[in-house]
């Protein structure tokens, strides 16, 4: 495993820490996506910094055969991860995800989407994250399986990579009214996805989250940065954890988004979908 240089790591986590931040949830839920249990412990042992690991398989094209278990083998391994620690260390995962929605949403996927509904049943503290192809609509089909075949309670999910689908305001409130989480995650992020998208400005997801706060949809949306290329870093001139907490608040609040609203983004509502 490519292991980032963990001086690096506490670099930036300082530089979020120094701007009020105090805690980042991990979602990479998977060993093929990088994932180390240790370096985490490590981070937040010399930065004081709350760290949530998660666990959960990520997309097909990435998990090989580990994906292919039958889904109460997988909803297991999760179940395994949050109450005794992941692989042979004692350090357990605090949130499922980020589970796997790929643009193709293969069958492996659908499974693996069953299983992490049926650990986060077995576990229903503990908040459930998934992976949206966000240029697509597949949400009514994720939904099915989650809240209505698996019967998962709605305020313990969140639907990761909603900015590319913030003009369809239409289909966000149809998700919103289902009682879920959108995650506005890419913001700030200059990528191509290729055969995807190109990620939003941010001037158009603050348009995007500031009229779902006109909308009434405040208590269900939460922000995030979705670092997770070494170019992302404010080392290596990218925005690292600060531009939510420096940045896009204040295109919020020049939108007249309330203080006790931008709290509640990044306070209150995190803690409630993690906790509650």
């Amino acid at each position: 495993m490519d292991r980032k240089p963990i001086e690096d790591v506490i670099f930036e986590i300082n530089n979020f820490i120094s701007l009020g931040g105090r805690t980042i949830v991990d979602a990479t839920g998977s060993e093929s996506i990088g994932r180390d249990a240790q370096a985490l412990r490590e981070v937040a042992l010399k930065t004081g910094l709350n760290i949530v690991a998660s666990s959960g398989p990520y997309l097909e094209k990435f998990e090989s055969q580990r994906i292919h278990k039958t889904v109460d083998e997988l909803a297991a391994t999760i179940d395994k991860e949050l109450n005794q620690g992941i692989g042979d260390t004692d350090i357990r995962a605090g949130m499922i995800g980020e589970i796997g929605v790929s643009p193709t949403f293969t069958e492996a996927e659908h499974n693996s989407l069953r299983a992490a509904s049926l650990a986060q049943i077995n576990n229903p503290h503990v908040a459930m994250n998934i992976h949206m192809p966000g240029w697509l609509r597949r949400g009514d089909e994720v939904l099915d399986i989650v809240l209505g075949e698996m019967g998962v309670s709605p305020n313990k999910v969140s639907l990761a990579h909603s900015d590319p689908s913030g003009k369809d305001v239409a289909y966000q409130r149809k998700m919103l009214d289902k009682g879920v989480w959108l995650e506005f995650d890419m913001i700030g992020l200059d990528i191509t996805f290729p055969k995807e998208g190109i990620a939003p400005g941010v001037q158009e997801t603050a348009d995007a989250v500031a009229h779902l706060i006109e909308l009434g949809y405040a208590d269900q949306l939460v922000l995030s940065h979705d670092v997770f290329l070494k170019q992302m870093w404010a080392k290596n001139g990218g925005n690292g954890w600060g531009f939510v907490p420096d940045v896009f608040l204040a295109y919020l609040a020049e939108r007249g988004v309330d203080k006790t609203i931008l709290k509640k983004l990044c306070i209150d509502n995190p803690g409630r979908l993690l906790t509650a």
